[in-house]
């Protein structure tokens, strides 16, 4: 069973950051899909402070990141291995305009059967052109998401 917390839309709320993380225990990866508003060494450490040294840290650039020169090495886009059956493509989204018609083409090519993106600032479970979108909201807005997949590919979407 892996457990994933997934956010975006940080814009500098470090406290709300390191509330949530607080909040929730055993988490193995922590996926942040951009818009930050703060360094990436900041982030990965308050990440590490409040989980675990050796957790996995997966993040894109958000269009408010290019900002900070900490970002230059991160990417646009990503591909995530949720679980044997799931492949998530993580991106800001704001490269797409959101657009789930465009997200799903880039989805395709990688071979995903997910897209987790932020920039809207809106929450969202919702499978549509056979891929599922989840967006986990703005974490300064008290947003984010949790998945915890099984070894089966079962996978649980739980929307804070």
């Amino acid at each position: 069973m892996a457990k994933y917390f997934v956010c975006s839309d940080i814009h500098g709320a470090e406290s709300r950051l390191e509330m949530y993380l607080m909040a929730n225990e055993n988490i193995d990866t922590v996926i942040v899909c951009g818009d930050l508003e703060m360094e990436v060494y900041d982030v990965e450490e308050i990440i590490r402070r409040y989980t675990s040294r050796s957790i996995d840290i997966r993040m894109v650039r958000g269009n408010c990141d290019s900002y900070f020169s900490s970002f230059s090495k991160v990417p646009d886009l990503i591909t995530v291995t949720l679980s044997p059956i799931h492949k998530a493509l993580v991106t800001h989204g704001h490269l797409y305009h959101a657009s789930q018609e465009l997200m799903t083409y880039a989805a395709k090519e990688k071979q995903c059967d997910i897209v987790i993106y932020g920039h809207t600032h809106l929450q969202l479970d919702k499978e549509i052109y056979g891929i599922r979108f989840l967006n986990p909201g703005s974490l300064r807005n008290g947003n984010y998401m949790i998945i915890e997949t099984d070894e089966n590919g079962d996978m649980e979407v739980t929307s804070i």
